[in-house]
């Protein structure tokens, strides 16, 4: 792999990764359309879920960190939205990891031959663009800073359907965070905190079906994983901006066009 298409596939990495889109349904789309039965090899994809991992950790540090030191001592209030809740924070994010790794787990081992299908993938990116329009017209009038268990438990449920390929795991998470009640800044922090271990998790799967061999030239890896983390913590700064100011639904415009047109080219491709 060279340094141009390592380059090109970290910012699709690092844009989709946290934009509404489905990550996973795009690698699916340029693999089938574009790459051939090669696709991306295997330990560059760990490298690039790395890296987006690597964002997300960087950006909510200070989130981290309180959510830490709250667990053992009372810490004194801060500008976060969880301050005050720590450890209630941290059993929420439990809570939610919970039906995220089941029903992953679940898909990835018996369904998810389907829903790699670019047809089925396309139909999932339509599926996307409704809920994030939906969330759009149900905007709630007095949302609440007071997350619940259940409201951990629905939002770890859409995480793990958001597995299945053109299903996107912010676009789930966040909207259904906000279509039950809860505050945007609260749903959208809350939702990619818990994108943190749910992306280790699946990378610890992928780094357990690589096989041994020889390691690729390391140039185009990091290069690739420095894009894909500086392209990462970029969009998570655009969602958190969008969602607060009720455009995270314009990204209805993008997924319904692309569902569409991957629906019909790959009928009459095929």
């Amino acid at each position: 792999m060279g340094y141009f298409d390592a380059c090109l596939l970290a910012v699709l990495q690092g844009l989709t990764e946290f934009l509404p889109v489905s990550s996973s349904g795009h690698l699916v789309l340029v693999q089938y359309f574009f790459g051939g039965s090669g696709g991306i090899d295997l330990r560059y994809n760990i490298a690039l879920h790395v890296a987006t991992a690597v964002a997300l950790l960087t950006y909510f540090r200070h989130d981290i960190y309180g959510l830490y030191t709250g667990l053992f001592r009372a810490v004194s209030p801060s500008p976060s939205i969880f301050s005050g809740r720590e450890r209630q924070t941290v059993v929420h994010i439990v809570l939610a990891l919970i039906p995220t790794a089941l029903l992953g787990l679940c898909i990835d081992t018996f369904f998810i031959s389907f829903f790699i299908r670019p047809d089925v993938v396309g139909c999932m990116l339509l599926l996307t663009g409704c809920f994030l329009w939906w969330g759009k017209g149900q905007e709630v009038h007095n949302p609440t800073t007071q997350m619940r268990a259940r409201h951990a438990l629905v939002i770890g449920i859409l995480q793990g359907i958001a597995v299945i390929p053109g299903i996107s795991r912010s676009g789930a998470t966040i909207t259904g965070g906000m279509l039950l009640g809860l505050k945007r800044e609260l749903a959208a922090r809350f939702s990619l905190l818990i994108a943190i271990p749910a992306i280790l998790g699946a990378t610890l799967l992928e780094v357990a079906k690589l096989e041994e061999q020889a390691l690729p030239p390391l140039g185009p890896y990091v290069a690739g994983m420095v894009v894909a983390g500086s392209v990462g913590y970029a969009a998570i700064a655009l969602i958190l901006r969008l969602v607060q100011q009720e455009r995270f639904h314009l990204f209805a415009w993008y997924v319904w066009p692309l569902g569409g047109l991957v629906s019909i080219g790959y009928h009459l491709l095929g």
